[in-house]
């Protein structure tokens, strides 16, 4: 089990530096005195100099004044901008680490030029180019299966994410301890990224340039992590999956699932096949009636289908007594008492939930570290009968992934809570994806967050009064697939006409079966 936490991290003061961002490249200078900015031309050259039009000849100066640097710009053309407001001519401006000058076309705001004064920097990096052209979304963090992975205690497992939205590239923290900066502003809320913007995550540096990503990637030898970068580890949660299996992957591979009722079969589930890959989150949609509840206690063993489970190399209904406790089942209903404190309540399933082998000092690390993931940090004194309901459905989760499940089902977690708690609850399952994971959950308003899943599948109730896989794939693909512009546009495509859908269930059934041919 891995109590691996991240560190909180303090900004160091070493040498000043400005990293000048031009024209998709990155210039360093070290300040060692007083020096000025502006443009580069025959007659001579700056200090720090770029070949641009729109800057000055004399643009601005970097000033050293009793062992502080402050910035002036000297009545350039076009000004410069700092913390989103133009500065003053001939105003000296106080620097600190991190801070951001940047300059525009006046003609052109694509063109810019980005200074970054820095005292704190890794001991060893190299800048590098990550395209953008052919991304989505790019995961930021210490996780392995992260696009951009930095490997350093001070960053999160899942720091950042960049992610593309209504053709314009965004960025959010994703609840990291030692915070996202863009222009040496914390991040609160997402936000669409603009040309030249400096983002900052703990010493390290990005600019965004429209079409690429340069980053500061640390190396040498004082870093601990890879000395190269790629966005092909964590696979875009838009692209089709390629069918392979990882050795952790869950294949689903049900022939029927049926009662008997009154001495007669009825088949609940027929046909569904599929398999899911650690790390992803997938929703599960459909009709009443189709069979979202069987399938769940199918797969995880409560109620045997016929037909086969594996879970990488363990098949969990042969193999259920080890499975059990590998996961993890939020109902609708909770069980906590309300008469416990949260804490309380967390110590009791630490230790009825972990081996019998883990020593108290590891249990009590598992709870500060669910209570980290859940956001419960203000709540463990708190009387369970005293909290709201997304609180209480966030310490449901806490309680069941306290044993560190590698499956995770939930059946309608965000039922009844209003839109900002389930924005907040489904953020903590993604996070839990993104340790490896796997999320399977069930949703009856999933319009609210269809961007924290990775897949989706939907159940339709066929003529035949049998549940059928319709659709298993990347949740932008369904849209197209079904014709709507909304998941709950595909539960109107597939319920009957006398519940108020288009009755289409037969169509969808068939178009995927004969698509998996």
């Amino acid at each position: 089990m891995n109590f691996e936490e991240t560190i909180r991290v303090e900004q160091r003061r070493l040498t000043p530096k400005v990293f000048v961002v031009c024209n998709g490249a990155v210039k360093e200078y070290v300040l060692n005195r007083s020096a000025v900015f502006g443009r580069i031309t025959e007659s001579g050259n700056p200090d720090i100099g770029v070949d641009m039009r729109y800057v000055s000849r004399r643009h601005g100066s970097f000033e050293l004044v009793s062992g502080c640097f402050f910035y002036r710009d000297l009545s350039s053309t076009n000004g410069t901008w700092y913390a989103n407001r133009r500065l003053e001519p001939n105003a000296p401006q106080q620097l600190k680490s991190g801070d951001v000058l940047r300059v525009y076309s006046s003609r052109d705001p694509a063109k810019f030029t980005t200074l970054i004064f820095t005292m704190d920097y890794p001991d060893h990096y190299n800048w590098q180019a990550i395209p953008l052209t052919n991304a989505n979304q790019i995961d930021i963090g210490r996780n392995p299966n992260s696009g951009l992975v930095l490997r350093s205690q001070g960053i999160s497992r899942l720091h950042a994410v960049l992610f593309r939205h209504n053709g314009r590239w965004a960025l959010a923290d994703r609840n990291s301890r030692n915070g996202v900066y863009v222009n040496d502003i914390r991040l609160t809320n997402p936000i669409f990224l603009r040309p030249g913007d400096a983002i900052r995550i703990n010493n390290i540096h990005f600019i965004y340039c429209i079409d690429r990503l340069l980053c500061q990637i640390p190396s040498g030898p004082r870093y601990t992590g890879d000395d190269s970068v790629s966005i092909e580890g964590r696979r875009d949660r838009n692209q089709q999956s390629t069918g392979a299996m990882s050795s952790d992957s869950l294949k689903i591979q049900i022939v029927e699932r049926s009662v008997i009722v009154r001495g007669k079969k009825l088949t609940l589930l027929r046909d569904i096949n599929m398999t899911i890959n650690p790390g992803e989150m997938v929703l599960v949609l459909g009709g009443s009636g189709a069979g979202k509840t069987t399938f769940m206690n199918a797969v995880m063993g409560y109620e045997k289908a016929n037909g086969r489970i594996m879970y990488g190399r363990t098949d969990v209904y042969a193999d259920y007594a080890s499975m059990k406790d590998k996961m993890g089942f939020v109902p609708q209903q909770d069980l906590l008492r309300g008469e416990d404190r949260v804490s309380d309540t967390l110590r009791d399933a630490a230790r009825l939930r972990l081996g019998k082998g883990t020593t108290q000092a590891q249990r009590d690390a598992r709870v500060a570290q669910v209570v980290n993931k859940m956001g419960l940090e203000t709540l463990q004194n708190h009387l369970v009968n005293k909290l709201s309901g997304g609180q209480r459905k966030r310490l449901s989760i806490a309680v069941e992934y306290v044993a560190d499940p590698v499956l995770f089902f939930l059946d309608e977690p965000d039922s009844g809570l209003d839109g900002g708690m389930a924005t907040t609850l489904m953020t903590n399952l993604r996070t839990i994806a993104d340790d490896g994971k796997i999320v399977i959950v069930i949703s009856h308003a999933p319009d609210r967050t269809p961007d924290f899943f990775d897949k989706i599948m939907v159940l339709a109730k066929g003529s035949d009064e049998c549940g059928h896989l319709a659709y298993f794939g990347p949740v932008r693909d369904a849209y197209g697939y079904f014709d709507t512009k909304s998941l709950e546009g595909i539960v109107k495509r597939i319920n009957r006409k006398n519940e108020g859908g288009d009755g289409m269930a037969d169509y969808f059934i068939q178009k995927f079966s004969g698509m998996r041919r």
